[in-house]
């Protein structure tokens, strides 16, 4: 295998040292090989003590995350966890960089400019990257992702949107070696023998509805109509009455008619004018169907996801990144996906899980080439 995959986490939110030193007894640092990153999910308490910014610092590798809501690995699971997997390699080179506070006005700059110094870095051309992005009420997380795509010229990108611990995305953080901040991009790139695939999971086939629009009039991430109606007029036909109390609680489920599998999208917020922020691109001439998420739903695209993890050959291991809104939408149970994962995962193969507050996660096309995708709703995973 090109690459080995290594976890490690902790409960430890107070003493620094004590945190690190539970990190580095499970890792075995002197065991890696030449080249190594680490993938953090940490709970925002950690960030708040320090203990995040200290582990990712003092580790003797580059390390990028994200906070996240809860997470799970080695047979464990919850809220109050700081977990750590790394990819370490004799021969696949990373590259990890930040980008600085973006802003409306630079944000492509930035993404540029940090590609630029990523590229320098492997000093060949990279296979795959895995980022986390900060949660902007300025700039969607769509808007990022087409960013970093122009910049990189379509490399597939896995990885998430910071979470925090709850709706309201008050304390979501990105991590780059103890840089730990809520407005910089983070992300790595990888070059060399390394196939990672790639694994979307919605909603079920049962919850979405039959009737399928084609989308008439929107504009980048706003959708307006659909068949030549008003995008709410035609929810209300089909007796489904959107409104700010529900809008993420809808999947809106968009088919590029590319070839690749639709992609589930949230109602951001309503305009004036009866339009729909979507969280994702809604291009006219795509088609759209509208869904239901419910607990049965997302535990058996969970179960669906993993049975296309187990089935990738020769793979050394999985990260994954379920929506924050699955968690959520599962009390009182709401540990109940993570218990799943760790039922078929342990002791099968290392694996990482933290949930997310937008999927960033590449579709296949009829033609065989990867599309990046900004998600919601959605269980995505890389298997390495």
């Amino acid at each position: 295998m090109a690459v080995t995959l290594r976890v490690a986490f902790t409960e430890e939110i107070d003493e620094l040292d004590v945190a690190l030193e539970e990190i580095l007894d499970q890792l075995k640092p002197e065991e890696l090989k030449e080249h190594t990153l680490g993938i953090l999910y940490s709970h925002f308490e950690f960030i708040e003590s320090g203990v995040a910014a200290h582990i990712s610092r003092e580790l003797p590798f580059d390390v990028i995350g994200m906070s996240s809501l809860a997470s799970a690995s080695l047979g464990d699971k919850g809220s109050y966890r700081l977990t750590l997997t790394v990819l370490t390699s004799d021969d696949v080179h990373f590259a990890a960089v930040s980008t600085p506070s973006l802003s409306v006005d630079g944000y492509q700059q930035a993404f540029a400019e940090a590609w630029q110094e990523a590229a320098a870095g492997i000093g060949a051309p990279a296979r795959f990257a895995i980022g986390f992005f900060p949660f902007s009420r300025d700039i969607a997380g769509q808007e990022m992702l087409d960013a970093f795509d122009e910049a990189s010229g379509h490399v597939p990108l896995w990885g998430s949107i910071a979470s925090g611990s709850d709706m309201t995305y008050s304390d979501c953080y990105t991590i780059h070696n103890g840089n730990v901040g809520q407005s910089s991009a983070v992300f790595a790139l990888a070059e060399g023998a390394i196939e990672p695939e790639f694994v979307v999971t919605s909603i079920p086939e049962r919850n979405i509805y039959e009737h399928k629009a084609v989308i008439t009039k929107s504009q980048g991430c706003v959708l307006s109509e659909v068949n030549d109606v008003p995008v709410l007029d035609y929810m209300r036909k089909l007796g489904i009455l959107l409104d700010q109390s529900d809008q993420t609680t809808i999947p809106l489920l968009v088919d590029y008619r590319d070839g690749s599998q639709p992609v589930a999208l949230a109602a951001y917020a309503f305009f004036d004018d009866g339009s729909i922020l979507c969280g994702g691109v809604v291009p006219q001439g795509a088609l759209l169907s509208l869904g239901e998420i419910d607990s049965q739903g997302i535990l058996e695209t969970a179960q669906t996801s993993l049975d296309k993890l187990l089935a990738c050959s020769d793979k050394s291991g999985f990260l994954m990144c379920p929506c924050i809104t699955r968690f959520i939408m599962l009390a009182p149970r709401q540990e109940d996906e993570m218990a799943g994962v760790i039922e078929r995962l342990e002791g099968k193969a290392p694996y990482m899980l933290g949930y997310s507050g937008g999927e960033l996660c590449p579709v296949k096309a009829e033609d065989g080439s990867w599309h990046n995708r900004f998600h919601n709703f959605t269980f995505t995973a890389c298997a390495l």
